[in-house]
């Protein structure tokens, strides 16, 4: 016997969820001196990760536009940049010495994005820009150099999808251990 679309049985035993029974995604992040950042904490509004490297020549160039539509935009989401490199604190931090971007930059510590085991699955390369939606939901993505309208329209497509909470959410908890 097979399932709809000749699938196998297996197929057709319920292994999916109902719409909206997906949980948000949740992820912790560290800053270069030491802080916490749960990506939880910054539901309510989208949130933008951009994974890069620090001596990776496309996510060093993607910096530039990514500091101009937090410049324009930044009050709509909150942006993070993510390093996904080896040895992320050491060089994570002499990068946002130099650079001072408009937004923080963090690490994962157990570096389950580098590996494709984290909840934001396996990236096909960096740069990477994943949007969140405000519910926690990732609502799109985009590998490589953004060209002008890349991030805006990320962020459009999640306010779409996921909206922006009229009312502030808790201040995000950022803290040392």
């Amino acid at each position: 016997m097979s399932a709809c679309g000749g699938s196998d049985l297996d197929a057709a035993v319920g292994t999916g969820r109902a719409a909206g029974a997906v949980r948000p995604i949740e992820m912790t992040f560290r800053t270069t001196t030491g802080e916490w950042v749960h990506l939880g904490d910054l539901r309510g509004k989208p949130v933008l990760l951009f994974l890069m490297a620090t001596f990776d020549g496309v996510s060093q160039a993607a910096l530039r536009p990514v500091s101009r539509f937090v410049r324009h935009r930044g009050e709509e989401l909150h942006v993070l940049g993510v390093a996904v490199q080896p040895n992320p604190h050491e060089l994570l931090a002499a990068y946002v010495n130099a650079l001072e971007p408009p937004f923080p930059f963090v690490y994962e510590a157990n570096q389950t994005i580098g590996e494709g085991t984290s909840p934001l699955g396996d990236l096909p390369g960096i740069p990477m820009f994943v949007m969140i939606d405000a519910h926690g939901q990732i609502s799109g993505q985009h590998q490589g150099f953004p060209n002008t309208d890349t991030l805006p329209i990320l962020l459009d497509d999640a306010i779409d999808r996921g909206g922006i909470r009229e009312t502030p959410g808790p201040t995000p908890l950022i803290g040392q251990d």
